[in-house]
C-alpha cells in the first residue's frame, strides 16, 4: 500500500504539540496521506463544542484546521454517492463501537476502499479484516 487515509482521531492528534513523533511522520509521508471531507466535519463540530468555554483554544485550533485543509488540499477527498453507497454496506459491520461513531466509521472505511487507499489509525481494533482494506497504525 503506497497511499493512506489518516482517521480522524489520529488527524485530531495532529492539533496537540505532545504529537511531534506523530507529526514528522506525517510530514516524511505527506505525499501518500489523504483526509476525508468528513474527517473535518468531525474536526470542526469538536472544535464548536469547545467555543464557548475555551475562545481562545477554539481559535487556535480553527487555524489550525485551516493550515491542515491547506497542506491538505489536494488530498481531500469528498464524501459523493459511490462512498455513501459503500458505507451503508459497511455499517452494519460496525455493531461494536460507539453508536456515535458507527456513520463516521463507515464513511472512513468507505473512502479509503474507493480510492484505493489503506486506512491510517490508531484504533486498529475497531477496524477489522471485513474492511477489506489494508489498516496500518502508527
Amino acid at each position: 500500500m503506497t497511499t493512506w487515509l489518516m482517521d480522524t482521531p489520529l488527524a485530531k492528534m495532529l492539533a496537540s504539540p505532545k504529537a511531534t513523533a506523530l507529526s514528522h511522520w506525517c510530514e516524511a509521508n505527506s505525499a501518500s496521506l489523504f483526509l476525508s471531507a468528513a474527517s473535518l466535519t468531525e474536526i470542526t463540530a469538536c472544535i464548536c463544542k469547545i467555543q464557548a468555554n475555551q475562545p481562545q483554544r477554539a481559535e487556535a485550533l480553527r487555524e489550525w484546521l485551516d493550515v491542515i485543509v491547506t497542506q491538505f488540499a489536494d488530498r481531500i477527498h469528498p464524501v459523493d454517492a459511490e462512498i455513501s453507497v459503500q458505507a451503508g454496506a459497511v455499517l452494519p459491520h460496525l455493531a461494536h463501537c460507539l453508536p456515535r461513531h458507527r456513520l463516521h466509521d463507515a464513511v472512513l472505511v468507505a473512502t479509503a476502499r474507493t480510492h484505493g487507499h489503506g486506512l491510517l489509525t490508531r484504533r486498529d481494533a475497531i477496524f477489522g479484516s471485513w474492511t477489506q482494506t489494508p489498516i496500518a497504525t502508527v
